[in-house]
Formats: C-alpha cells, sequence, structure tokens
C-alpha cells in the first residue's frame, strides 16, 4: 500500500519536473487541531514537523467555538529532533488590516506578510525580510505560487478531495530552501488564513 501511495505521488509530482525538492503532509481536518504532523520527503522520509499551538487552553476554545478557528493563528515548524524552526503568527492591526509573520529561530530574520490584493478572490501577498522581497499569488482550487524577482520559485497545493493531502515543491533556484520556512508561511495564510 505504501508503495502504491508513493508510485501516485511520484506521478503527480512527475508534472513539475522543474521542482527538484518535493514534500507531502496530511493537513489536520480541523483548523484548530493542535496535533503534531509530520512532513515527508520523496524518500517518505520525515523531514521536519509542524503544529498549530494556542496561549492557553481558553484561547483555543474562544477560537474554536466563537471565532471559526481564523482568529488566533500561530504555527510552530520543528525539526526532526525537536528544535523550533520557525514561528508564523497572523497579527490584526486597529485598522482591521490582516499581517503575517514569520519568526526564524535558526538565524533569528524575521519576514513581514502583506495582502496586496483581494483575500477572498485571488489573494497576493507580500513577504518582506530584512534584505528581500517574496510574492505569494493564489488562485483557489490550484497551485500557491511563490514568487522570488518574477520567477516561480515554490509552490503549495492542497487537495481536501484527498483527505487533506498538502504538496509542498521547492525549486533548486529558490533563495530559501528550507520547507519548513514554506509549511509555516501557507499553513498560516492559506490553510486557515
Amino acid at each position: 500500500m505504501e508503495e502504491l501511495f508513493f508510485l501516485i505521488l511520484g506521478i503527480l509530482f512527475a508534472k513539475g519536473e522543474k521542482f527538484l525538492n518535493r514534500y507531502v503532509y496530511h493537513a489536520p481536518k480541523i483548523k484548530t487541531s493542535s496535533k503534531l504532523v509530520d512532513v515527508r520527503n520523496e524518500e517518505n522520509e520525515v523531514v521536519l514537523r509542524f503544529k498549530r499551538s494556542y496561549k492557553n487552553i481558553f484561547i483555543k476554545l474562544l477560537d474554536s467555538f466563537l471565532l471559526e478557528g481564523s482568529s488566533f493563528v500561530k504555527f510552530d515548524t520543528y525539526s526532526v529532533r525537536g528544535e523550533l524552526n520557525y514561528r508564523g503568527m497572523k497579527k490584526l492591526s486597529k485598522v482591521g488590516k490582516t499581517e503575517y509573520y514569520i519568526e526564524n529561530y535558526k538565524d533569528h530574520s524575521t519576514y513581514q506578510i502583506t495582502y496586496t490584493s483581494l483575500q477572498i478572490v485571488a489573494p497576493e501577498l507580500l513577504i518582506k525580510s530584512a534584505t528581500e522581497e517574496y510574492v505569494v499569488k493564489y488562485i483557489p482550487m490550484d497551485w500557491a505560487k511563490f514568487y522570488y524577482k518574477g520567477k516561480e520559485v515554490a509552490r503549495w497545493r492542497m487537495k481536501t478531495t484527498e483527505l487533506f493531502k498538502t504538496y509542498l515543491e521547492i525549486d533548486e533556484d529558490s533563495p530559501i530552501q528550507d520547507p519548513a520556512f514554506f509549511i509555516c508561511l501557507f499553513q498560516c495564510i492559506l490553510y486557515v488564513g
């Protein structure tokens, strides 16, 4: 059964042959789940783990039952040894503009993510670090594409028809090669939003 799974995975990924680094995971079916999720590479090796976290149980209950699971957004990615790599958070400003932040715990850098287009129809987001800028473009039911200097260098897709199976592909030309960054980013902005 496992061999069949990876055969199908290989066929699905064959369409994106320019992307050399490919990962797959099953996102939680419930947005407020704080279950630890394994992310696997093409060799079926666990390369990282992530989970949604809450400050306390009260905040989780509030978010789950009153706020539709989209208000208190915080995702943590961990190495296979359990070390925190990235933390992504959603912040609401006083003017109602949603922003996200990703903190890199390895080099202590921060990425700021803001919407540059309508959030509902076809969101486009700008990601800024201290030295670089990136763009994410997403059309529902298609790949979310990550651009650097106008070139697509990574993409992410969740298939609800496959029980929330999620695919991540990273091009060799991407300045960011760490899948933990992309998992943190896309779980924050597209899975929960």
